[in-house]
């Protein structure tokens, strides 16, 4: 089974468990979602889905369904700091880059460590359940030189061909 077999498993089971109904336009935009590393807007995923896939898929079902997709926990909304919101089928829990010029956005695996103070769930009584953290700059093809990692290659890749 194919890693975008065994996630579409799982939506079909998430959907199933929070009373969803699994619907042929979900699984699209699921799938459509899920293959993406670009952290695609709402707009982004629709207006792909509607010139390669489904003309007739309104803007509205594309947003609702995200939606959906978050509730049940097989995808999150990730805040940009160009204030619009990009979606992301978190598969391991990680950070992000985001390039001031161009918005590409990708994600980090590693090397970011964010340690979180005891005293601050004592102070605040809130009790802190995750960190994520968006790290802004500018991206090697902005600054005019090629990219390090076969990661920024991938997720360039994506922005581009999506655009």
């Amino acid at each position: 089974m194919t890693n975008e077999e065994m996630l579409v498993e799982r939506l079909i089971q998430a959907l199933r468990a929070h009373g969803h109904s699994i619907t042929s336009q979900r699984v699209m935009i699921f799938r459509a979602l899920a293959r993406r590393r670009d952290h695609p807007t709402a707009e982004a995923l629709y207006e792909q889905l509607q010139r390669e896939q489904a003309p007739d898929l309104s803007l509205a079902t594309v947003y609702k369904n995200l939606h959906v997709f978050e509730e049940i926990g097989l995808a999150r909304a990730v805040a940009s700091p160009d204030g619009r919101a990009r979606f992301d089928v978190p598969l391991v829990p990680h950070h992000h880059l985001f390039c001031t010029r161009c918005g590409a956005m990708v994600d980090i695996d590693d090397g970011v460590r964010v340690e979180i103070e005891p005293h601050l769930e004592e102070e605040t009584g809130f009790r802190v359940t995750g960190v994520e953290l968006v790290l802004e700059g500018v991206c090697p093809p902005c600054q005019g030189k090629p990219a390090k990692t076969r990661l920024w290659r991938q997720a360039t890749r994506s922005v581009r061909s999506s655009s």
